[in-house]
């Protein structure tokens, strides 16, 4: 990484000095929920890395989302019948996905190290958009089977390197709503997704091809085109000369990069790999991720027959995924909402989930289909629910080894869970044992975020009690618990 033209050593006193003067009360520097007051030039730089940043986030992630949920479009379709799918072989479609995802995980960490986050996050878009692209060839299980892995293995690099870029860019009270943008865009996927799907529905029998066949070509094609975008676009160095900063921003920069906790580098630390591993924080995040995520999984692949089962066409089973999509994003404001007023990230997370677990209730008991539906787009708090987990994680660890660590162990949770939830789902067309088991799952996650925050509410207080050391340099690249002035944000 670039550094400015400023002695960093003698930055670093000036820039923790201005961090503290920054909070409402030095006092401040202890609460948990305390929040930078940013100056009219930072506010000012915040903006210009908005623009050049999050509008490429959000197009990737709004690709992501529409082109592994294209195989539930596809579903109602005609592909089951059209490849010969027999039995489980459609779910099994599902989590071979996650399984590629999974794969992807360990090579994912040792390219992030090695390689420009920019170009490597183009170079996977463009790959997987081959892939969806050639999907439309698939005429058995097994060619299907081994697509949907490549589509998984490749799609799993982005959601880490968008983490550590948001990690990068944003002070820690900025990333909830920065995640949340980009997470926004899975929304207006399902949503915008479900009528593009109907449209594409249309084109049966186009140049002899089948309407999923259709789905396919077209989203892979533009996911293409998207991936060039980005592989020249994307900014990925926070003292880049595309953002071209002023001096003083340079600086003010730096004070953001000590708020964070972030300093890249390529040295992998075996300690920081050890610490994480031992970390308790790091298997209730992994486990938050997995439990989560089995509703994730079952709803991504099962959505649209889930619909039909309520006895609607399958046209109009892809454009009822249209109002998902949108109360996915409504509940995800309305947490990005809460925390910008409460700075709580942990009891928003579990309002939420209370929310998705009224909803899978309503799929499971109310017979009316007025009411299913209801259920079935309440359920979606789970996905913001876990935007609000993502930037705990950010906001909580520290150490650039660690924190790669950890947010591995997330997306291994979040693939787990993503093959559990498709596997589940067996008792079609109700679903009702798939259901029953999400419920269970997203109660245990609420159990653990609730212990999650009192456990690192009662280590602020230990280490409040302990005095003021003096403010750590974030080129030290030390982690959260070797570092005694970190403050855990609940």
């Amino acid at each position: 990484m670039s550094t400015p033209d400023v002695d960093q050593k003698s930055e670093s006193k000036q820039v923790d000095v201005t961090y503290l003067e920054a909070l409402p009360n030095p006092a401040d520097a202890h609460n948990p929920n305390a929040r930078v007051i940013l100056s009219d030039e930072e506010k000012k730089l915040v903006r210009k890395i908005d623009t050049k940043i999050l509008p490429i986030m959000c197009a990737v992630g709004f690709l992501q989302f529409l082109d592994k949920t294209s195989l539930s479009y596809a579903s109602v379709l005609g592909i089951i019948v059209d490849t010969n799918l027999h039995g489980s072989e459609y779910a099994l479609l599902g989590s071979l996905f996650y399984i590629g995802y999974l794969t992807m995980q360990l090579p994912n960490s040792y390219l992030m190290q090695r390689f420009p986050l920019g170009r490597l996050v183009g170079t996977i878009v463009f790959l997987w958009g081959i892939v969806l692209a050639c999907t439309s060839l698939g005429k058995n299980f097994s060619e299907l089977a081994g697509l949907r892995f490549l589509l998984g293995f490749f799609e799993a690099c982005v959601n880490p390197i968008f983490i550590m870029l948001t990690n990068t860019f944003y002070r820690k009270q900025e990333q909830v709503t920065r995640i949340g943008a980009w997470w926004l865009f899975n929304g207006f996927a399902s949503s915008l997704g479900g009528l593009v799907g109907y449209g594409i529905g249309q084109m049966d029998g186009v140049r002899s091809l089948w309407a999923w066949q259709w789905i396919m070509i077209i989203l892979g094609s533009i996911t293409c085109l998207v991936g060039i975008v980005v592989f020249f676009v994307l900014i990925d160095d926070p003292y880049s000369a595309r953002l071209h900063l002023t001096e003083d921003e340079k600086l003010i920069v730096a004070d953001r990069l000590a708020d964070n906790g972030v300093y890249r580098t390529h040295e992998f630390k075996r300690d920081q790999v050890i610490e994480a591993l031992k970390d308790q924080k790091t298997w209730i995040f992994f486990f938050c991720a997995l439990l989560n995520n089995m509703t994730n999984g079952a709803l991504t692949t099962f959505s649209t027959l889930i619909t039909q089962g309520f006895g609607f066409s399958g046209l109009n089973s892809i454009l009822l995924q249209m109002p998902s999509g949108i109360f996915d994003v409504l509940l995800i404001l309305v947490g990005a909402w809460i925390h910008s007023r409460t700075g709580d990230r942990l009891f928003t997370c579990v309002g939420l989930m209370l929310v998705a677990e009224v909803g899978l209730i309503l799929l499971v008991a109310v017979p009316s289909v007025g009411g299913k539906l209801c259920g079935l787009y309440l359920t979606y708090g789970y996905a913001a629910a876990y935007v609000l987990v993502i930037s705990s994680v950010a906001a909580n660890t520290n150490g650039y080894t660690k924190k790669l660590v950890t947010n591995a162990m997330m997306i291994i949770g979040y693939t787990v869970g993503n093959i559990i939830g498709p596997v589940i789902m067996i008792d079609g067309p109700k679903y009702v044992g798939g259901m029953v088991g999400c419920i269970s799952a997203n109660f245990v996650m609420i159990l653990l975020m609730v212990y999650l925050r009192f456990s690192m509410a009662h280590e602020n207080k230990r280490r409040a009690a302990l005095g003021g050391e003096k403010l750590t340099s974030v080129d030290n690249d030390i982690t959260d618990r070797q570092d005694p002035n970190f403050v855990y944000r609940l």
